[in-house]
């Protein structure tokens, strides 16, 4: 490192997110390597409550139907850009790249959300744009963006202490994830019953916050199927690692979305067996023998039915993925991989 950065990390969004994950974390990283970083964010949000809480700067900037207070803020921004001498502006959505390009400091693009990205004129002032996987870099590709502007940086994941899945039936499969349709939970359910009634003797787990669906929603589906014996719901859950070490083996059933799946490192991380779609960037995380088709659930069933009749592999295959996580997705990996794009971006403004 030449010398300290000074960065304002603009997310405009107030919901804690994948997207707002990750922003958190690269924050972390940079300041762990002696770099500053100060939030724009909205008053209430998510990312003002981890500033306050961790002892980052922030500065308060309106929420995204509150264009009437934009040109205002925007003056009282850029006061603060030349009062905390900012070296450069991070924008984690389009309207935060909007804005931070209105700032002037060189501007750096990190994506980690689904939404399709632009790489049109708007995108000229990028220094550098960070994905945060192969799938959002492929979609900048796909827009035209050229290859030497990008730089793909997947999220680190800590090692929670190493727990051993049972050997022995009944197995507990588990699904974490918010209740949305997109993520698949009546593919799950269907998959269950299937399994079920082919005789594999096996508990089924949900677990997440609702959101587009309800877990009323899932035991209607459940009773449905005449699966609602087999079938746990766990409601939110305080400590999602805890839910899965309770858990033989992990399943993602998503339809779509996935551009990042922080629930597949933690799978992994948690030296549990995954099987998962195929959808968005599932398959950088899960080897291919273990991937379904979207929306197929005798696919699915086949697979975990396939895996639970060989116990010792729900083991092998878990120390397999916890071993990827800690050698691929780590904190210092990631940390040294975003520190390195920003210093070498900003190298020759400095």
């Amino acid at each position: 490192m030449k010398q300290p950065l000074r960065i304002l990390s603009v997310i405009d969004i107030p919901w804690n997110s994948g997207l707002a994950a990750y922003a958190f974390d690269q924050a972390r990283a940079l300041r762990g390597a002696g770099h500053t970083v100060v939030f724009a964010c909205p008053e209430g949000s998510a990312a003002s409550d981890l500033a306050a809480r961790e002892g980052y700067k922030y500065f308060l900037i309106p929420g995204r139907r509150e264009y009437l207070r934009l040109p205002p803020a925007l003056l009282r921004l850029r006061a603060a850009v030349r009062g905390e001498r900012i070296d450069a502006v991070c924008a984690h959505t389009g309207r935060a790249q909007t804005l931070g390009f209105l700032l002037g400091p060189p501007l750096l693009r990190v994506k980690a959300d689904v939404k399709k990205p632009s790489a049109g004129s708007a995108f000229s002032p990028v220094r550098k744009t960070i994905a945060a996987s192969a799938y959002i870099g492929k979609m900048y590709l796909d827009a035209g963006l050229d290859s030497s502007r990008l730089a793909v940086i997947r999220q680190g994941v800590d090692l929670p202490p190493a727990s051993t899945p049972k050997s022995s039936a009944p197995f507990r499969i588990g699904l974490l994830g918010r209740l949305d349709p997109v993520k698949g939970h009546e593919c799950f359910l269907r998959a269950a019953a299937e399994l079920l009634r082919s005789g594999v003797k096996a508990e089924f787990h949900i677990a997440g916050c609702e959101a587009n669906l309800k877990y009323a929603d899932l035991l209607g589906t459940a009773e449905e199927l005449e699966i609602d014996g087999s079938v746990v719901f766990h409601g939110k859950v305080a400590d999602p690692r805890a839910f899965m070490a309770s858990c033989d083996a992990g399943v993602i059933a998503s339809l779509g979305s996935e551009a990042v799946s922080r629930a597949a490192l933690e799978w992994l991380a948690s030296g549990r067996a995954l099987i998962a779609t195929s959808a968005g960037s599932l398959p950088e995380f899960v080897a291919p023998e273990y991937l379904v088709p979207p929306g197929d659930h005798s696919a699915l069933a086949a697979k975990i039915a396939a895996l639970l009749s060989d116990p010792g592999k729900l083991k092998t295959l878990g120390e397999e993925n916890r071993a990827r996580a800690a050698r691929d997705f780590s904190r210092e990996a990631f940390a040294s991989a975003t520190c390195a794009v920003f210093e070498e971006a900003l190298g020759s403004a400095l």
